[in-house]
């Protein structure tokens, strides 16, 4: 059985028929997903999603880059008292995104900081973006993310900067559909990444993987990523199922009781 481990089945892309979504991707296999937040608004839909479908569904609370400057001390304290939750499984998504710059770029590393204090206090792992950015995650992270666990969700990056992210002991690499497109070094990532470092996930709505021509992804797709980690590994789909569920699970604190692999 997979999770995903980041999906934003909680937008609006969803709406006509979000309960449909579920259903298939449990039926298919995806027994768990994680649904990040990426402002207050949607950490809110998030959080009342896995409320509403327990040991299923896990919601993470945060700010994404693009939003950074909504970020206030009220939010704050409102994401600070929603992570008390026990469906609230991470900070996120939050980081740095340097390829659209839809926020000031030193209100970006502020917010960043911010974050990083806020899963040390609330004692979550964090989901970060990283975007044309990387050497100034490295830079805030080493800085202020000292000790912190956490995930380098759909990473795009190169074994050199993989490498660099695997310094942080506490943190993995999330592979999306992009590692089953060509024109990138996700294979060679793929390959080297330690085994109990890795996850997989659809960050659905967008990223559909190939070979699928489907306009929207959903969490039952995790699967064409998975199974290309598998070749990639020399593995089965059965046996990359079961480490990155057992990653995912160890790393969120999901709980023994939801640990079905």
């Amino acid at each position: 059985m997979l999770i995903d481990s980041h999906t934003h089945v909680d937008t609006d892309r969803f709406q006509g028929d979000r309960e449909a979504v579920i259903q298939a991707a449990i039926a298919g296999g995806v027994t768990r997903m994680v649904d990040p937040g990426c402002d207050l608004v949607s950490s809110q839909a998030a959080l009342a999603l896995a409320k509403a479908h327990p040991g299923v569904i896990f919601a993470g609370v945060g700010v994404h880059p693009h939003e950074a400057t909504t970020y206030t001390p009220e939010v704050e304290a409102q994401l600070r008292e929603m992570a008390r939750e026990p469906e609230v499984v991470a900070i996120g998504e939050f980081g740095l995104d340097y390829f659209r710059m839809l926020s000031p770029r030193d209100i970006q590393r502020s917010v960043f900081c911010a974050h990083l204090q806020l899963a040390r206090e609330c004692n979550l792992p964090c989901i970060i973006h990283v975007r044309d950015s990387h050497e100034d995650v490295m830079e805030l992270l080493r800085a202020h993310g000292q000790g912190l666990r956490g995930v380098f969700h759909c990473f795009s990056g190169d074994v050199a900067q993989a490498k660099e992210c695997l310094e942080f002991e506490g943190f993995m690499l999330s592979f999306a559909g992009p590692l089953t497109k060509q024109g990138n070094a996700l294979p060679e990532v793929a390959r080297m990444a330690p085994l109990d470092r890795i996850l997989v996930e659809t960050d659905s709505p967008y990223l559909v993987p190939k070979p699928l021509k489907a306009r929207r992804n959903e969490p039952l797709f995790v699967k064409h990523t998975a199974e290309k980690l598998a070749e990639l590994r020399g593995m089965t789909l059965e046996e990359i199922a079961q480490v990155t569920t057992a990653n995912a699970v160890r790393l969120f604190g999901l709980g023994e009781k939801h640990e079905t692999i």
